[in-house]
């Protein structure tokens, strides 16, 4: 996972749980990706840190906290890719979000990560 894959990548952590939001943080960083942690997120917090679209990391707690919950973030035009850990896939759900579960969510939103910037 060294070297810069995620370069220019934004990524806004949405995560509760202390010890999982630093183990992300440290892995996308060494991967290059620019890393923010927030406890909420907004469209006018994220313009102010960048002019493209972010991904969105976030646990299922911190999303359903969200006004609006995982379908607002999930509507929300902001977000090139929203990455929800510890919750099931919605069968309706957008082709741009995507669920992870939460015993190993490392690896798979890497993996996740890794497919975006070589698509877009």
């Amino acid at each position: 996972m060294f070297g810069l894959v995620f370069a220019n990548m934004l990524v806004i952590l949405m995560i509760d749980e202390a010890g999982l939001r630093s183990m992300l943080a440290a892995r996308l960083a060494l991967a290059g990706a620019d890393v923010v942690s927030m406890e909420n997120v907004d469209a006018g917090r994220i313009a102010r840190l960048t002019s493209q679209s972010p991904t969105l990391v976030a646990d299922a707690a911190a999303a359903a906290r969200h006004p609006g919950g995982i379908d607002a973030l999930a509507a929300d035009a902001a977000w090139r890719l929203v990455v929800i850990i510890g919750m099931e896939h919605a069968a309706d759900g957008a082709d741009h979000v995507h669920y992870v579960r939460a015993d190993d969510p490392v690896a798979s939103i890497s993996a996740l990560l890794r497919g975006a910037a070589t698509t877009h």
